[in-house]
């Protein structure tokens, strides 16, 4: 009976929750200066494909 159990709630868990594939490779990317700001973006490479989020402040430049 736990065995059924089992299974089923294994079914479940598959149906909700995605299965990950392979590891992504994330990195940022420099997208421009203004005034006193610093703007960059992060980007993730996975499964042959590219995908960037938006830029956002990251430091402050100058003194």
């Amino acid at each position: 009976m736990s065995n059924v159990l089992g299974r089923l709630g294994d079914r479940i868990l598959e149906k909700l929750v995605p299965k990950t594939s392979a590891a992504a490779y994330e990195y940022y990317v420099h997208c421009y200066c203004r005034e006193r700001s610093d703007f960059r973006k992060i980007c993730m490479l996975s499964g042959g494909k590219t995908y960037c989020g938006s830029c956002y402040v990251f430091r402050t430049c100058g003194p």
